[in-house]
C-alpha cells in the first residue's frame, strides 16, 4: 500500500468515527484535491484489492468501508 492509499484509508476510517457513516468519494475529492473521479477510483480500488476498504455499491459514489487490520501483537 501506498502513503497516499495509506492517508486515504485513515481518512476514512477517521471520518467515520467521527460522523457516524463514511464519506463519499466526491467528498475524498474535495478533501484530496484530486481532479478527476477515476483518479480517486483507482485509489480506492487499491485499496478495495488488498482489503482494506469494501464498498456496498461496488465503487459507487457512497457507502465506504474501511476494514479493519488484525494484527498480531502480543
Amino acid at each position: 500500500m501506498g502513503k497516499f492509499e495509506a492517508e486515504i484509508a485513515e481518512y476514512v476510517g477517521n471520518y467515520t468515527r467521527r460522523h457516524g457513516y463514511p464519506p463519499t468519494v466526491e467528498e475524498l475529492i474535495r478533501t484530496f484535491g484530486i481532479l478527476t473521479i477515476l483518479t480517486m477510483l483507482f485509489y480506492i480500488f487499491n485499496l478495495y484489492k488488498i482489503g482494506m476498504i469494501r464498498n456496498s455499491l461496488f465503487f459507487g459514489t457512497s457507502d465506504l468501508q474501511l476494514i479493519p487490520l488484525k494484527t498480531d501483537r502480543y
